[in-house]
């Protein structure tokens, strides 16, 4: 089966699912911690938004208990912490940051309006597949961007200026030069850390939070020896202990405990987002572009107050990738992920093209509240390696819907999922459905969700969309009416040239929002309601990866690329 390009697959082999050692279950339902614009579970205490890039913060430290005001959109509360702590800012993986100093007026203002921070001079070495992280309580109490290369080097960057705020960049091993030897399938260049960290806000022994990060180690040939967890310190890069925890010694354990005699674990690759959810931390694998060796999907997940209490759930066919960059999204209780195909092919489910949830130390708990999968799994999906996984997910709520918390997925052969996530509904078990693109290897995204004045979006960028003006390349919105059930339609399409990962703001939580995201090297910002132009930053940063987002902090929006994270603010 025909591949996407450059950017890292994931992928799995036959039927078995298995949970290693821990604890295993369901752990509590906590979604009301969680709504379209915030998880509380992930707050730190910090001030208002500063336009001052060193910011200043009326915060005292990290701590778990949050940062909330009441908001008017959305039926939740509204997050005011600075810190993105995860990809896409929340574990619902929304992508929507409160910022009020970012309001139509002053963004598309004629005069000032956005303009690169050409003092900001964030540089490092190595390249960058995943989005920057911020604390605002970072190295010495200062503010600090992270950022991690495929070189396995892990950056801490001042927020002022750019300058190195560790005493030295963090190198977790050596970087494996690619997947495996010549002739092997994989992309041909450094296959090191690849995915979001995630930061644990609870203060460590040293008084400082922790960064969570996931990369490949090179063997003596240069080829991918194994797979590690590390846990540093954001004060300067030091290892915490009991760390660093060998994820392909878990997976090989758990493979021959499923009877599964042939796992390599050069064959995985870890591309997906981190995610940390009630201590447990979720590494999401799957395999590489070219779909190499015989691979699985897996969900690995480690007790970060016991590192030596491990378990993982590991899918029933071969093949069957957690791959997409955004990562999986949680509602606290576990995490739910989007596989992809089987790589083999079988008329019997196992557990490609679904979106299933995992709880606990890697547990599924097989029944139709747990996992959906539509009907045209194998015949479509499967047969033409249209992966339902190729695009992340998004948790958000529509107040007077039915039910009301929903979760959004996109597959990439062009079909919308509204999908209820207390009860997910086996196949074909969907609450609404929208086809938005042309049938083939259309989506392959990072979605993302807000709401408006003019009500809930979720937010993606397709190739051959459905749009109502015409336009084919496009970062498409998408309107959740409420209703029983919610009725997804296609609201705006803003024309784009690249593979992005859309973003969205807003000055109060339902007010001034824009949509931002990365137009070849550009940062474009769009009318959250009308799709219409807002304001094309002046300043080009080239080099941005596709399926990576921007960050908002502070009144700046952020994106890492090859070499350097660039900034961008109103002047």
């Amino acid at each position: 089966m025909s591949l996407t390009p450059p950017p890292l697959r994931s992928g799995s082999v036959p039927a078995t699912r298995v949970a290693a050692a821990g604890m295993g279950g369901a752990q509590p339902h906590f979604w009301g911690r969680v709504s379209l614009l915030l998880s509380a579970s992930f707050m730190v205490p910090c001030c208002s938004d500063s336009n001052s890039p060193a910011g200043g913060s009326s915060g005292t430290g990290m701590s778990g208990s949050g940062a909330t005001k009441s908001g008017s959109g959305g039926g939740g509360p509204v997050d005011i912490n600075v810190s993105v702590l995860e990809r896409n800012k929340h574990p619902s993986r929304d992508g929507n940051y409160l910022q009020p100093l970012l309001t139509k007026a002053k963004v598309g203002a004629k005069t000032g309006g956005m303009a690169l921070d050409t003092g900001f001079k964030a540089t490092f070495t190595g390249s960058t597949w995943a989005s920057p992280l911020y604390v605002d309580q970072g190295p010495g109490g200062k503010g600090a961007y992270f950022i991690v290369t495929n070189d396995n080097d892990v950056f801490a960057l001042d927020e002022t200026d750019g300058h190195l705020a560790w005493p030295k960049p963090f190198n977790i091993g050596p970087a494996p030069q690619s997947a495996g030897p010549p002739g092997h399938c994989g992309p041909p260049y450094h296959v090191g850390i690849l995915s979001t960290p995630v930061i644990d806000p609870k203060l460590g022994p040293d008084g400082f939070a922790t960064i969570y990060v996931a990369g490949a180690i090179a063997n003596a040939n240069g080829y991918i020896d194994r797979h590690e967890v590390h846990a540093l310190s954001v004060n300067d890069g030091t290892e915490r202990n009991g760390w660093p925890v060998n994820v392909s010694a878990i997976q090989a354990a758990a493979s021959t405990a499923a009877g599964i005699t042939n796992f390599h674990a050069a064959a995985s690759n870890q591309r997906s987002a981190l995610s940390l959810v009630n201590g447990v931390l979720y590494v999401a694998y799957g395999g590489h572009v070219g779909d190499c060796d015989t691979y699985h999907g897996w969900v690995v997940a480690i007790d970060v107050a016991n590192p030596s209490k491990t378990g993982a759930w590991i899918t029933g066919g071969q093949g069957e990738a957690i791959w997409a960059a955004g990562g999986m999204v949680s509602d606290g209780n576990g995490v739910i992920a989007v596989t992809s195909n089987s790589t083999v092919g079988t008329a019997i489910h196992a557990d490609s093209e679904e979106v299933v949830r995992v709880t606990g130390m890697g547990t599924l708990t097989r029944t139709n509240a747990n996992f959906f999968y539509p009907s045209d799994w194998l015949r479509h999906l499967d047969a033409n390696d249209l992966d339902f996984g190729s695009s992340s997910p998004v948790l958000l709520s529509v107040p007077g819907a039915t039910p009301a918390n929903l979760l959004a997925a996109a597959t990439k052969a062009g079909t919308f999922y509204l999908l209820d996530p207390a009860n997910l509904g086996g196949m074909d078990g969907y609450t609404a459905k929208l086809t938005i693109a042309d049938d083939g290897m259309q989506i392959r995204t990072t979605l993302a969700a807000y709401t408006s004045t003019s009500g809930a979006h979720v937010i993606l960028e397709a190739n051959a969309a459905h749009c109502p003006g015409g336009t084919r390349q496009a970062i498409a919105s998408i309107s959740v009416a409420a209703g029983a059930p919610p009725v997804p339609s296609i609201a705006w399409c803003a024309p784009t040239q690249d593979n992005g990962a859309p973003i969205a703001t807003t000055s109060d939580g339902k007010n001034d929002a824009i949509v931002w995201f990365m137009n070849h090297g550009t940062l474009a910002g769009v009318d959250g309601d009308t799709g219409m132009p807002v304001v094309t930053a002046t300043g080009t940063c080239p080099g941005v990866r596709e399926w990576t987002s921007p960050i908002a902090v502070k009144g700046h929006i952020v994106v890492g690329a090859m070499d350097k994270l660039c900034s961008w603010s109103v002047h």
